[in-house]
């Protein structure tokens, strides 16, 4: 009979029987064999000494695993580590779904500029703390971080938890305004640090089908998401402004009631045969944004959009004139 066939605690086992042959005894006879008592004692002790250095040696290999996964989590999103570590993710290639999704892009605005005036020492500290405070708000916001670009962030929502096609854009634009406001204090944050240029994003926003899954080679691969609405929201974040937060007309279709955006805005991308529509969200309905003015002449084909606190009328007038 091997180990296997005896079981794990096959030791144990038979101590225990030979405890309840000795107490059997006992009540039989009234009296203890002393010879077999000292040996089974003896073999306890063994048994014992065995048992703690092997929980030892558990508990060493569970604390290096632990350290282990800690450093994982620091490499995939908080959603996907945990589809990882419950083990419903197979490690597989071509294994991908063809899922609804709201997908995120942002970049620093001209940050290649911005780099060639900064230090290396000071372009890292600016760009992680950047990095680190979008994290944290993606995080927030349950998003699926699926990759930095260099400045760049790629984030989508509907996988690997599904709710709603709502749910996945509504979070997704509150994630947006909620990364442009924490913009605005990282530069009075930079300003102090003696960086006296401002830094500013601009945001693209799609949904649509897209495959997700694990992509790469048996050696090393990605789970991410390829598809039309990805690269739709590449080009709606390269074709904003400054600040600005440009969504796709099916995303507009689903937080319409829920955000104040611009009219439609026909524009033409690169990849796409088709005109295709995007609007600016400004910021939620229920904030008042009396201060937002919307100028707009479809014969001309213009379309205005300014913050009259920031902007007077007349010189958005003189601007127009020139």
């Amino acid at each position: 009979m091997t180990v296997g066939d005896k079981g794990l605690f096959w030791k144990e086992e038979i101590l225990l029987s030979e405890a309840k042959e000795i107490l059997a005894s006992i009540a039989e006879e009234d009296k203890v064999d002393k010879q077999k008592y000292a040996e089974l004692a003896s073999a306890y002790e063994i048994l014992l000494k065995q048992t703690s250095k092997l929980t030892r040696l558990s508990d060493a290999d569970e604390k290096r695993l632990n350290n282990l996964l800690s450093r994982l989590s620091r490499y995939v999103s908080p959603p996907l580590y945990k589809k990882i570590t419950s083990g419903k993710e197979k490690v597989e290639l071509n294994k991908t779904r063809r899922v609804k999704l709201t997908i995120f892009f942002s970049d620093i605005v001209d940050f290649s500029s911005h780099s060639a005036n900064m230090e290396g020492e000071a372009l890292s500290a600016i760009l992680n703390s950047y990095l680190e405070e979008m994290t944290n708000i993606i995080n927030a916001y349950n998003g699926t971080l699926d990759k930095y670009i260099g400045d760049g962030i790629l984030v989508f929502f509907g996988d690997p938890d599904f709710i709603s096609d709502f749910d996945h854009s509504f979070r997704c634009v509150n994630m947006a305004l909620e990364m442009r406001h924490k913009m605005s204090e990282l530069q009075d944050k930079w300003f102090k640090l003696g960086y006296s240029y401002p830094l500013h994003i601009r945001m693209g926003i799609a949904t649509g089908y897209v495959s997700v899954g694990n992509f790469g080679s048996s050696e090393r691969m990605d789970y991410t998401i390829i598809g039309n609405p990805v690269n739709l929201a590449s080009r709606l974040q390269t074709l904003a402004m400054a600040d600005q937060i440009l969504i796709s007309h099916d995303t507009w279709g689903l937080i319409k009631d829920h955000f104040f955006c611009s009219e439609a805005r026909k524009v033409k991308l690169k990849g796409f045969s088709k005109t295709q529509l995007a609007y600016e969200v400004y910021g939620p309905r229920e904030e008042k944004q009396d201060n937002i003015v919307v100028i707009e002449d479809k014969e001309k084909d213009l379309l205005i959009t300014y913050d009259k606190t920031k902007i007077s009328a007349e010189e958005v007038a003189r601007l127009i004139k020139n």
